[in-house]
């Protein structure tokens, strides 16, 4: 088993929920390879999965404002991306290519 194979076994002992959602946002990152939108829905279909209310509480925003920064209508801001990764129990990394 390689250690990435490894840290995933063990992140969905912890928390298998998170651990899913984590590895859904991860292939959508890496299918639209920074594509704004195509992320920004993919934080929303977890965010309304979660309890959409709940994530917009987290991240100090009303759910309308969430909503309209997730589905385009308004910019999407950085820390809106952060709050709702939060609120998920998931988080973002950087490794090299």
């Amino acid at each position: 088993m390689s250690s990435t194979e490894d840290g995933r076994a063990d992140r969905r002992g912890r928390n298998p929920l998170a651990a899913e959602m984590a590895d859904y946002l991860d292939a959508r990152l890496q299918m639209f390879d920074g594509d704004e939108p195509g992320i920004a829905r993919a934080l929303l279909l977890l965010a309304e999965l979660h309890g959409i209310d709940r994530v917009a509480a987290a991240c100090g925003l009303n759910i309308e404002t969430m909503c309209r920064q997730l589905n385009g209508t308004r910019p999407l801001h950085f820390d809106t991306v952060m709050g709702v990764v939060g609120a998920l129990g998931i988080g973002l990394r950087v490794e090299p290519r």
